[in-house]
């Protein structure tokens, strides 16, 4: 699903051939780091990685900040800090620099993968 996904987004040139190509390098890192087992799990992640992404290089407006409460309930999370380590190793591999409001974004989704993971 989220291959049939990144490659509608490409096709329609919401995304370029680089920030697709990103994505890729996305979803194989997460499953080397064992955030994912399958690509699919990450489908809302790397759909909104894709979009930051292309936001960036656009340089397009940025989105809001992420909700105080839920800011604080992030970083209360167990898995936050693994989160943080796996968005640092992840965002080296993109040639983007993203906004903290946009990090924040990335530590949510990193986050609930972490727990549907342990859950499982």
């Amino acid at each position: 699903m989220i291959q049939e996904k990144l490659t509608i987004l490409k096709e329609n040139d919401v995304i370029d051939g680089t920030t697709y190509e990103d994505m890729q390098v996305a979803l194989n890192y997460l499953k080397q780091e064992n955030v994912i087992t399958e690509e699919d799990e990450a489908d809302t992640f790397i759909t909104h990685l894709a979009m930051a992404t292309s936001r960036q290089r656009k340089n397009e407006e940025q989105v809001d900040s992420v909700d105080p409460m839920i800011k604080q309930e992030i970083e209360a999370a167990l898995e936050y800090k693994k989160a943080v380590a796996v968005w640092k190793q992840l965002s080296e591999k993109i040639d983007v620099d993203f906004p903290k409001n946009e990090d924040d974004y990335f530590y949510l989704h990193l986050v609930t993968l972490l727990q549907n993971k342990k859950e499982k």
